[in-house]
């Protein structure tokens, strides 16, 4: 009897056993975490989305509220437009930029050589303005007397201390035919200029033979036809017999990635690492070079403090492998990359800083730059001089880069490659 009730006992209240409360308690366990996990999804999915309603708000408030609204003046796009350059100019990102689908095209036309312009490039704006770090040959800022070195202060009346590069772009006119007023600083002295943009062609790849029969050859950035420039360059060289090669990578701000590897491949031997780019999330891409045949030359690279990004790249791979010697100033220190993003619905183009490249030692650069092999600099005089209109017999690094071979001609043989 006492057994039957015990068991009826354990039936009426459904005790369970140890293992079934263990089968509970995991269970309700893994019931929370689920709710806990898709609570933070909710909250996390609340913070990270942009609240787009709150865009159609202020823009529908403008739209209807706002006293001086035009909208032959200021219309939606014009509005969305300046939603994107906010965004973008609230990233630390110096190089990040929002284009417009027509900036974009512009972009690539100036890329590929042939652009609509004045004819200069500009760094990002400090607290006294922008600084001229090249003036195109025969380009209306030229002619209008515009250097290297010059401070454009303000651009159709509009400063351009403490702006974006991405706003002072903005400050031009949008009418080609209506002349920009701009006004640059040179030895604490402002001056206003009116230049008309006009049709330019750049040309990135520059030659000539110096004495002793030392071909020097200038390439001012990496982009457009570069690669097949160099190669014709480096094939009407051959043709004359010179043997021994300085490039010029001074003042080259960088350019486009497979421009500089075009022209990589030519120096470093097959399947060598010319680079490695990681990316934020981990992941790498390690570029090796697909050339056959090397320059059958001896190699100087001469670079300086506005030598960046592709320069460096191209710098950095020739310099770890000894295939050249590297003489000037301490590079700019740029070992990051930026991608293009082309946002939907045709709204324009994102550009920002998505990876960091590593030289073939494993080096990133980024803030540091290459520390030449022979380090000399030009005098005081001439450092604002273009590097196009340096006079040969007083420019130091160039003739620092001739002694080099000199001094090689005089040492045993030693593995250049």
């Amino acid at each position: 009897m006492r057994q039957n009730r015990k068991k009826r006992l354990v039936t009426n209240t459904r005790r369970p056993d140890y293992s079934t409360i263990s089968i509970i308690i995991c269970f309700a366990i893994v019931l929370i975490l689920v709710f806990a996990m898709v609570f933070t999804m909710g909250q996390r999915g609340k913070t990270d989305s942009l609240e787009s309603a709150a865009l159609q708000e202020l823009y529908e408030t403008i739209h209807s509220q706002y006293y001086f609204y035009d909208e032959k003046e200021l219309d939606s796009d014009k509005l969305l437009d300046a939603a994107m350059r906010g965004m973008i100019g609230k990233l630390d990102d110096p190089y990040a930029q929002y284009f417009t689908e027509e900036e974009y095209q512009q972009l690539l036309s100036s890329n590929a050589g042939d652009y609509v312009g004045i004819g200069i490039s500009i760094q990002a704006p400090d607290d006294t303005g922008a600084l001229v770090i090249s003036v195109y040959s025969g380009a209306p800022a030229e002619r209008a007397g515009i250097q290297k070195g010059d401070i454009i202060t303000k651009i159709n009346g509009k400063a351009t201390a403490g702006k974006s590069l991405d706003e002072v772009i903005t400050y031009f006119s949008e009418d080609e035919a209506i002349p920009d007023e701009l006004t640059y600083l040179r030895n604490g002295v402002e001056t206003t200029v009116s230049v008309k943009r006009a049709e330019i062609h750049i040309v990135r790849v520059t030659s000539q033979i110096l004495s002793g029969n030392i071909g020097y050859l200038r390439i001012s950035e990496f982009n457009g036809s570069v690669a097949s420039d160099f190669q014709n360059t480096i094939d009407a060289l051959e043709q004359q017999g010179v043997k021994d090669l300085i490039i010029d990578l001074r003042d080259n701000p960088g350019g486009g990635l497979t421009e500089v590897l075009n022209v990589a491949y030519t120096m470093i031997p097959k399947d060598k690492v010319i680079v490695s780019i990681r990316s934020k999330s981990g992941g790498e891409d390690v570029y090796k070079s697909k050339g056959d045949q090397q320059l059958p030359m001896r190699i100087v690279v001469l670079v300086n403090g506005n030598s960046a990004s592709a320069s460096e790249l191209l710098t950095g791979a020739l310099k770890d492998y000894g295939i050249a010697t590297i003489v000037g100033t301490q590079t700019f220190g740029k070992g990051i990359v930026q991608s293009y993003f082309h946002l939907s619905d045709g709204k324009g183009w994102a550009k920002m800083t998505t990876d960091a490249y590593y030289t073939p030692n494993g080096v990133c650069i980024q803030g540091i730059g290459i520390t030449p092999d022979i380090v000399v600099d030009l005098p005081e005089e001439l450092k604002d001089t273009s590097i196009d209109m340096l006079d040969p017999a007083k420019d130091t690094q160039l003739q620092a880069a001739i002694a080099v071979f000199s001094q090689q001609a005089k040492a045993p043989e030693t593995a250049m490659r």
